[in-house]
């Protein structure tokens, strides 16, 4: 129990209560987000750079062809970054994380949504403390110690073992949800070497720019996963590694006049550029979700859907809020360069 321990000791002692959300799909009338021809490290760098870097415009890098046979493609994972093989490789992924679990024991940053009153998890829990898998109970113990903090309380930080992750990807009957764990903004350098060399920094942001990176981190998490609107200082070049994800995006005047009214209609006066837990929970995210996922979402803002293998540049000060799409893991990694 000395990891089971390490959790707990990690554990945030200040909560903030909140109401539970949902998320909706949403309707979209937005424009697509243009597209350029992949895979990442194939791509044309002087059209990338007239086309998106110099004029700050997103693009979305396709990694396959539409006007190439289904026959002659060649699978997403192996023309993506090497994580996604070697991550990521097996169907379903939360039956064999072999590869992984040898890191186990990185600490890494997570974020939980729990239902406001603990319904699901606690379902979980009794689920896992049943199973005979010794992991299953470890986890079991963490959670109830977590839900045990406050039962009011839908979101929470801590860091833990990557061990937590892996345990709780197991797969689980269809009447049990799993917890909505991320991990979320983990840095790279702060990883194993052999985990760091599966995420080689692509050509785009050495070779596009400056070569200037000032940060790069991995994202992997149990749908739904969901990042509300904001900004990034840097530009920033983000690649799905497993499943997909569906992006809104917002230029910085539309982008700016959207977060002014949701402060106003609160009554609060957050950072825009900074993920805190105002934007995680609270009035703000839930007026955020409203205005930028519902029906009547400003229509000139753009969409993408960022396939496994795919990569989008999101140019600095714009805005964009981030779904995963399907039922699977999924995982990205990005850079904030110029």
């Amino acid at each position: 129990m000395s990891i089971m321990l390490g959790w707990m000791k990690r554990l945030p002692k200040t909560r903030i209560t909140v109401r539970s959300y949902s998320l909706s799909n949403g309707f979209s009338t937005l424009s697509t987000v243009d597209n350029i021809a992949g895979p990442i490290e194939d791509v044309d760098l002087e059209e990338f750079r007239q086309r998106a870097f110099i004029p700050a415009t997103p693009i979305v890098i396709r990694i396959t062809d539409s006007t190439v046979p289904s026959s002659s493609k060649t699978s997403p994972s192996h023309k993506s970054l090497p994580a996604a093989e070697k991550w990521f490789r097996h169907e379903p992924w939360h039956r064999t994380t072999g590869y992984l679990s040898q890191f186990r024991d990185t600490i890494l940053p997570y974020e939980l949504i729990i239902d406001s009153k603990g319904k699901h998890l606690q379902e979980y829990i009794n689920w896992a403390q049943a199973d005979s898998n010794a992991g299953s109970q470890e986890l079991a113990a963490f959670l109830a110690q977590l839900l045990s903090q406050s039962k009011y309380q839908t979101f929470h930080r801590f860091s833990a073992p990557l061990s937590l992750f892996l345990e709780a990807c197991r797969a689980t009957p269809s009447s049990i949800i799993p917890p909505r764990l991320y991990v979320a903004q983990a840095q790279i350098v702060d990883l194993p070497k052999q985990l760091r060399d599966d995420l080689p920094t692509p050509r785009i942001v050495k070779e596009a720019g400056k070569g200037d990176i000032y940060d790069a981190n991995i994202w992997m998490g149990i749908p739904p996963t969901y990042t509300p609107l904001h900004r990034d200082p840097n530009p920033n070049l983000f690649v799905q590694l497993a499943s997909s994800k569906r992006v809104r995006l917002f230029g910085p005047d539309i982008g700016s006049a959207i977060f002014r009214d949701v402060q106003q209609r609160i009554g609060q006066y957050g950072s825009a550029s900074f993920r805190g837990d105002e934007m995680m929970a609270g009035p703000e995210r839930d007026v955020l979700d409203e205005v930028v996922w519902g029906n009547d979402v400003n229509g000139e803002g753009l969409e993408a859907v960022v396939a496994p293998g795919d990569a989008l540049f999101i140019p600095k000060g714009w805005w964009h809020s981030i779904k995963s799409v399907g039922s699977d893991v999924t995982a990205s990694v990005n850079w904030w360069f110029r």
